[in-house]
């Protein structure tokens, strides 16, 4: 009698349960990284938006004005070039960068060229609009500044069932 090498039926099924397992797995591990970094980046643009309006208010002693009711304030106010008038006699201006370089992936539509004259919503790493209010309602003294999160939803409170939102009312954690 001859041995014949070879797998058997209950090994090959064995073997491709395991690597059905490990698949699962390594994409469970890709779907929680890929949130992180979502978060993360998010919570840097609030951040980023919240440092911007507190640098307009020492500059001009207000918060940039809410008229549009979302963030496309935030891309004229802090991302146009800004102009100071040295001598009121001579009119001499000085212009100076913006409070922030908006990139395009930061705007609605995408890999856009930012336009201040033309402003946009400033978008959070799901691609959803970054909500703007000043007066603030969480923050008395500032301005509100959030995203609603990977599902959408604006949950604002944090002891919200399903609060996902990233907030500048509350400390950021890394």
């Amino acid at each position: 009698m001859s041995e014949r090498g070879g797998f058997t039926l209950v090994e090959m099924i064995i073997v491709i349960a395991v690597i059905l397992i490990l698949v699962a797995l390594m994409i469970g591990l890709i779907v929680v990284i890929t949130d992180k970094a979502y978060y993360q980046k998010t919570e840097s643009i609030i951040k980023m938006l919240d440092d911007g309006c507190k640098t307009y208010r020492a500059e001009y002693n207000v918060y940039p004005p809410n008229d549009k009711g979302d963030s496309r304030n935030l891309h004229f106010y802090l991302g146009v070039e800004r102009i100071k008038l040295l001598d009121k006699d001579t009119n001499i201006k000085t212009t100076r960068p913006p409070i922030i370089e908006f990139k395009g992936d930061m705007l609605e539509g995408g890999k856009t060229v930012p336009d201040p004259k033309n402003p946009v919503p400033v978008v959070d790493a799901w691609g959803q609009k970054v909500q703007y209010k000043n007066p603030g309602q969480w923050n008395k003294k500032h301005v509100d500044v959030w995203s609603s999160g990977k599902n959408g939803r604006d949950e604002l409170d944090p002891a919200a069932k399903d609060f996902d939102d990233v907030v500048n009312w509350m400390k950021i954690e890394g």
